[in-house]
């Protein structure tokens, strides 16, 4: 392999925000156009680990949609006693056949999906319920989430949202302050402990206090993969293991429904869901923590020691020029970058901007296709009836 000269000159930072605490040999600039090359590029070593990043996502798929199952309303029909029939009319009587004693009995039904309390007695003593996600049973049914306390089920949903949005927000800084393997190892262990303690919740509110952590847990997962994925990758490759990485996501929402269908009870797919999470503790002695956050936090001995372990991999062995020049920057101490330095780049207000607007027009467009499809006489959907 050819020597390749480190350039010595100014670059100017890819985001735009100049600090006084910039390395004099812009080592972290060149990282791309220097530092991985030297290593192999994008080589077999990283590509190996890029698919360990992937693997996961199927998983944190399952536990991202899981809500749709968990929690799905159901066909639900109220059954009164005989001693109430006498007040109803005619036409809310149904013949309810009992197939042991072989007698025919009245009773008072409404169907609905739990949510309309006006179309069905909340004095119901005993429910029959229809779930159409392949489970026979789930949170709503196990406890009778309908009418009067169809709310909890909204809580329920609601709170892994609000623990996913809390785990982007505070894991993310410590992803960026501790590194991304420390992230990635704790939110496992906590996730593997919170998810499958949810299966063998007693009630609503400690389903969803856990459901919370679980999402809270599941996105420091998720941020750290991604981050992990990227940072492993040339700028050329960014789009493309992105893409792969959506595709793996998209193949987990597929196959929710057949899983459901095979676990049948909601504890089981839980536990089903939650148990794969398991085999990334591995990751604590496979997975290595990232060369440039190690750059751009100065602390070039583990850097070294990283980059002497990725061109053996990638059997690489003239990088003598690049070992010397980091050997030059190891008197340095580590430094840890504050987020709030982070508000003054030009590609963080862009990229915000740019999610803003593609969220906005994606929820909008989704928001309009499903109005589209309300029968305004039926008022349901007309194409799934």
């Amino acid at each position: 392999m050819a020597v390749v000269r480190l350039e010595t000159g100014e670059h100017q930072p890819e985001n735009g925000f100049v600090s006084s605490e910039t390395t004099s040999t812009g080592l972290l600039s060149r990282i791309d156009g220097s530092v991985l090359p030297f290593l192999g590029g994008f080589g077999k070593y990283q590509k190996q680990l890029v698919v360990l990043t992937c693997i996961p996502v199927l998983f944190i798929a399952f536990s991202q949609f899981s809500d749709y199952f968990l929690l799905a309303q159901p066909n639900n029909t109220c059954v009164h006693p005989i001693a109430k029939v006498g007040n109803t009319t005619a036409s809310s009587l149904s013949l309810y056949h009992d197939s042991k004693s072989d007698t025919i009995a009245p009773y008072l039904h409404a169907n609905g999906t739990g949510n309309d309390s006006t179309s069905i007695d909340c004095s119901c003593i005993e429910w029959n319920y229809e779930l159409q996600t392949g489970l026979v049973q789930n949170v709503v049914t196990k406890w009778n989430l309908v009418c009067n306390s169809a709310w909890m089920v909204h809580i329920a949903k609601f709170s892994l949202l609000v623990g996913t949005i809390f785990g982007y927000l505070v894991l993310g800084v410590l992803a960026d302050w501790f590194g991304r393997k420390p992230v990635l190892i704790t939110s496992v262990l906590l996730m593997v402990v919170f998810g499958l303690t949810v299966a063998f919740s007693v009630n609503v509110p400690m389903f969803s206090t856990l459901r919370f952590f679980e999402g809270f847990c599941l996105a420091g997962i998720s941020l750290s993969l991604y981050v992990l994925r990227i940072e492993l990758c040339l700028p050329l490759w960014r789009f493309k293991i992105t893409m792969v990485a959506n595709f793996v996501v998209l193949a987990g929402q597929l196959l929710m429904p057949g899983l459901a269908a095979l676990c049948r009870d909601w504890q089981v797919l839980q536990a089903i869901i939650i148990c794969p999470f398991i085999l990334m503790v591995s990751y604590i002695w496979v997975f290595p923590e990232s060369l440039r956050w190690l750059l751009s936090t100065q602390q070039y001995g583990s850097a070294r020691r990283q980059m002497i372990r990725i061109a053996k991999k990638n059997k690489v062995g003239e990088t003598d020029e690049i070992f010397a020049e980091i050997q030059k920057e190891t008197q340095k101490k580590p430094k840890k970058t504050c987020i709030v330095k982070m508000v003054g780049t030009r590609n963080l207000w862009k990229n915000i901007v740019v999610l803003c607007v593609n969220s906005l027009t994606g929820y909008g467009i989704h928001h309009c296709f499903a109005r589209s499809m309300i029968d305004p006489e039926m008022g349901e959907t007309s194409m799934f009836p």
